[in-house]
């Protein structure tokens, strides 16, 4: 977001807040529409995404695939502005759980909770949700490059959590050592330092292998975050383990485990996901990308 457009941003984002629910939810699903148009560049990289990810749709049924990404993605925008600025308790009526025992076990013994939650187009609804089921936590983030929307970014986050620098290694481990639950977003290609390539929807996708670091360095209880919004308006929730036996020795193996949690997710509310992030942008090779040229 550039600088010019950040106040104007951030202004659209308390007015979402004001206004009633239903009107808000409209509101940024009609914003989501006019950026399937006016965003050329991410509506490609969405159109790439979900045509590797999705090929048995025919280019119809991808291209309504697309835009109803860009809808929910519009939506999650008025979600940002309650999370922000709406009370912490706005959305205590409107969420369902299953799987709420997995982290009360941690919890109880003491353990950390490493909590694996993809980029979801509710993103930052992730923190008040997630505070009313267990209270204050921590969220590992990316600082932004500029400064007005990092600060608005950690203001509003703060209200339900310390955040810690994703790269701050030691300090997460710290927390989860001292029994907290820590968020960790595992979905995102951030280059071949750090990470290997997996299975995603078929392809090779480079994978960060810090999920794993962090779980055998903590001993922490490794949880995957299955969220949704339905068509009632109400937030599922679903906590469930990684696989028996999460983290190996194996990293290519741990990458696969988690990449099917996410796919196993994303294949029932498809719609749902950011898939505007390049997922597939470094090669297996490491040579130049293609996949998000334009032709």
């Amino acid at each position: 977001m550039g600088l010019s457009f950040v106040p104007l941003g951030l202004g659209l984002i308390r007015l979402l807040a004001l206004m009633p629910p239903a009107l808000g939810m409209a509101t940024g699903r009609l914003i989501g529409r006019l950026l399937f148009y006016a965003a050329a560049n991410r509506r490609l990289v969405c159109e790439r995404n979900i045509g590797v990810c999705f090929p048995h749709l025919n280019p119809k049924a991808q291209r309504q695939l697309v835009k109803e990404c860009f809808e929910h993605n519009g939506i999650g925008l008025t979600e940002t502005a309650w999370s922000w600025h709406r009370p912490a308790d706005f959305v205590h009526d409107k969420l369902v759980v299953s799987g709420g025992e997995h982290l009360s076990d941690a919890m109880q013994t003491g353990r950390g909770v490493l909590l694996l939650c993809p980029h979801y187009s509710m993103l930052d609804l992730v923190a008040p949700l997630m505070h009313a089921i267990a209270g204050r936590f921590v969220i590992s983030y990316r600082p932004n490059d500029n400064p007005l929307f990092d600060q608005a970014v950690c203001r509003g986050r703060k209200r339900y959590a310390e955040l810690v620098d994703v790269r701050a290694l030691r300090e997460i481990v710290k927390h989860l050592k001292q029994g907290q639950m820590v968020w960790f977003g595992p979905d995102q290609d951030m280059g071949p330092k750090g990470s290997v390539f997996a299975p995603f929807f078929g392809r090779p996708a480079c994978t960060v292998t810090t999920p794993a670091r962090l779980a055998r360095m903590s001993g922490a209880a490794s949880l995957f975050l299955d969220l949704h919004r339905n068509d009632q308006g109400m937030y599922q929730v679903r906590l469930q383990p990684m696989p028996e036996h999460y983290p190996t020795e194996d990293e290519v193996e741990n990458a696969t485990q988690l990449n099917q949690c996410i796919e196993d997710a994303l294949n029932n509310h498809p719609a749902q996901y950011m898939w505007m992030h390049k997922r597939f942008k470094t090669n297996p090779d490491l040579t130049r990308q293609t996949l998000y040229q334009v032709d």
